[in-house]
């Protein structure tokens, strides 16, 4: 909104009056700010999708797999003392493991995975995080502790390998 005011001279300028931020754009920049300094990680704020997305391959790195699946792979990890952050997706059917980085990752390591919906998302890749608003869907599963060490993302598929190999041995 611009208005017209007398500077100190008598002459008119031009002046604007600038809106403050809506609340949930302030909340977006609050959560973005927690995560970076908490654990951090690359925190990008998407306005278009009011949403975070974290930048994967150099911090972090995730794992997507089908809520029953990662339901158990969850839970054997908790028993491995190897459990991390885990996401819900907001069709409840999908959860992501958020993972050490694997800079070192060979391309094959989900190789037989693919029918079970197992995904690796590496270097240029983004993944949703929650935010207290929650306007997205988006959930914590286990949500991550400060100075928690991230799982390997070795750990979290070698444990949907066995548990596949498992489920299918006994089928």
């Amino acid at each position: 909104m611009e208005q017209q005011a007398k500077n100190g001279v008598g002459e008119s300028v031009m002046t604007t009056m600038t809106q403050p931020a809506p609340a949930w754009l302030r909340e977006l920049a609050a959560a973005r700010a927690h995560y970076e300094e908490t654990f951090g990680w690359p925190v990008a704020v998407q306005v278009g999708q009011r949403q975070l997305a974290v930048a994967l391959g150099q911090v972090l790195d995730a794992i997507t797999m089908p809520a029953g699946l990662a339901d158990q792979v969850n839970q054997q990890l908790g028993i491995a003392m190897l459990a991390g952050p885990v996401i819900a997706h907001p069709d409840g059917g999908r959860w992501t493991f958020l993972t050490q980085a694997a800079t070192m990752m060979r391309g094959d390591i989900v190789d037989g995975l693919a029918e079970h919906e197992v995904r690796h998302a590496g270097v240029g890749a983004y993944t949703v995080v929650p935010t207290e608003t929650g306007d997205g869907g988006w959930r914590w599963i286990s949500e991550p502790r400060p100075h928690q060490m991230l799982p390997s993302a070795y750990a979290v598929i070698a444990t949907a390998r066995r548990l596949c190999a498992a489920a299918s041995h006994a089928a």
